[in-house]
């Protein structure tokens, strides 16, 4: 075979590599632990590792070439982001042999005229690959993890942003990870967004927050990053950051007990509630998932379910032995006033009051502002509503 031939068995494995890409992807899940247990977003980046790869090799065998320095920069990055996902450096160099087993195997099926000098430079190829890639990855690898021990407060901030971006979603990884840091991430964190009237949150101003948060309280831990000009605060339960320093000046919103998978979605649900949400919705306090809600369901974005939003609203008055308070805030919110209601529901003066008082404590819904008078009204309305 001539070069002209071997470009045919690349142009026949690159029309069909998706299927090359689901076979080797597929070998190193079988043969390799670590990458059985991976999240979907870390199997993307490996599927998409996997299709350049490949792709490299085969323009290296084509070519009779090696390795560049771009190549190796990039296998450097690889070793870097493996060394901060906690995955094992021996996973990793032996993800690179299956793959090369796997992609020796493929060229074979697609080139039935394969001599032994078009072996031979194959297998010269992909030994020099190999031993060029390893040393690449391991000085990626080597410099991570000697950043972690320089610079842990980079690598915590690190690990939150892969958290609510759902780069980190596998439980081994997050695991092992976590050991290196010398903390233990619980199944769910509630997740804080604060913004600022006066412009975009620094990352020294997070990192103060959160260095205050933990001080106030040994119990929680508190991972923190920034986020387009906005801060994100991870915490394992509930903080005060009034207590902490916390001014009239920022906006935030609270969603709490997350599950670690749930977090980039619920990032971002909270960031554009902290960026968006009119002026009164915050009134001196922190926006909740209910406030979220509605501002994502008045904007038509992010995408949520209304039911969503009413359970969410309504949850302390939708439990056993509520659901009279449940119908008294209905009535008035409907009557726009307590008499109305009262009369409507046949009910006294003063035991309509009673229900009035309870809906607002167990919610934390003030009727008199505008901007709960209208969360609530809204929640009621859509649990009126067939929405099946």
């Amino acid at each position: 075979m001539g070069r002209l031939e071997r470009a045919a068995v690349q142009q026949r494995l690159t029309d069909d590599r998706e299927v090359v890409t689901e076979r080797i992807s597929a070998a190193i899940r079988e043969q390799i632990p670590a990458y059985a247990s991976l999240g979907e977003t870390q199997r993307r980046e490996t599927e998409a590792i996997v299709t350049w790869g490949v792709r490299r090799l085969l323009e290296l065998w084509v070519t009779d070439t090696s390795l560049d320095e771009a190549d190796l920069q990039r296998f450097r990055g690889i070793g870097a982001a493996r060394g901060t996902d906690g995955r094992p450096l021996f996973a990793v160099l032996r993800a690179y042999r299956v793959a090369g087993v796997e992609t020796s195997g493929l060229i074979g099926e697609a080139a039935a005229d394969l001599t032994i000098d078009d072996a031979l430079s194959l297998n010269r190829v992909m030994l020099a690959s190999l031993d060029q890639l390893s040393e690449a990855l391991f000085a990626g690898y080597t410099s991570a993890t000697e950043r972690l021990a320089a610079d842990r407060a980079q690598v915590v901030r690190d690990l939150a942003d892969d958290l609510v971006t759902g780069r980190q979603t596998s439980a081994a990884a997050l695991k092992d990870r976590s050991a290196q840091l010398g903390i233990t991430l619980p199944a769910a964190l509630s997740i804080t967004v604060v913004g600022s009237v006066a412009g975009e949150v620094t990352v020294g101003e997070v990192d103060g927050l959160a260095a205050a948060v933990a001080e106030s309280s040994d119990e929680v831990l508190v991972l923190s990053t920034c986020r387009a000009g906005q801060g994100v605060l991870l915490h394992s339960g509930p903080i005060d950051l009034t207590a902490t320093g916390q001014t009239a000046a920022r906006r935030t919103c609270t969603v709490a007990d997350v599950p670690l998978a749930d977090l980039p979605a619920t990032c971002t649900l909270a960031a554009t509630a902290v960026r968006h949400a009119p002026a009164a919705a915050f009134a001196g306090r922190s926006l909740d998932e209910a406030d979220a809600l509605l501002v994502a369901l008045l904007r038509g974005e992010p995408a949520v379910d209304p039911r969503t939003f009413a359970s969410a609203a309504l949850h302390p008055l939708l439990g056993r032995g509520q659901a009279h308070l449940l119908q008294g805030l209905d009535a008035y919110l409907s009557a726009g006033s307590s008499v109305e209601a009262g009369r409507a529901l046949g009910l006294h003066a003063q035991s309509m009051r009673y229900r009035l008082r309870r809906a607002r404590e167990l919610t934390g819904r003030d009727l008199d502002s505008p901007w709960d008078h209208q969360l609530l009204r809204t929640a009621c309305t859509i649990r009126g509503m067939d929405l099946e």
